[in-house]
């Protein structure tokens, strides 16, 4: 695995638990609106049981969310330890807002006053630079 791939993958899991976010927010509205729903009816005992199923089933994807964020975490902090091995601050700065932070390119560019050609000039420096690490001291251990 390359260094860019090993940084790509905080941010591809960062997507993943954005879109699990996502689908917790809309299936608790959708139980919430079924309990409204089934409030101003008549309920019998099987509406009640399927009401009840369907928090147990919520629950369940709530445990998800907290696991793909327990993963996003230790992701994170396992990178940042590497980036922080960076002797140039700029570069660190760089593979930060991307990587950890999920920044766009122009925002980054932005935030550190450079031009865009600047920022992947030093994109490209700060990669260099922390696939050496990368090698270094995670690669062996995988």
């Amino acid at each position: 695995m390359t260094a860019k791939e090993y940084l790509n993958r905080i941010r591809n899991q960062n997507h993943v638990l954005k879109q699990t976010e996502y689908e917790l927010a809309e299936i608790r509205t959708d139980i919430l609106s079924l309990r409204c729903s089934s409030l101003s009816e008549h309920v019998s005992g099987t509406k009640n049981s399927d009401t009840a199923d369907k928090y147990i089933r919520l629950e369940k994807y709530m445990e998800r969310v907290n696991a793909e964020w327990d993963k996003l975490i230790d992701m994170r902090m396992e990178a940042k330890s590497l980036i922080q091995g960076l002797p140039d601050q700029h570069q660190r700065a760089v593979l930060y807002a991307r990587y950890i932070n999920n920044k766009r390119w122009e925002d980054i560019a932005m935030d550190l006053n450079y031009s865009w050609r600047g920022v992947f000039n030093l994109h490209g420096q700060a990669l260099r630079a922390f696939d050496k690490l990368y090698h270094e001291v995670i690669a062996p251990l995988k």
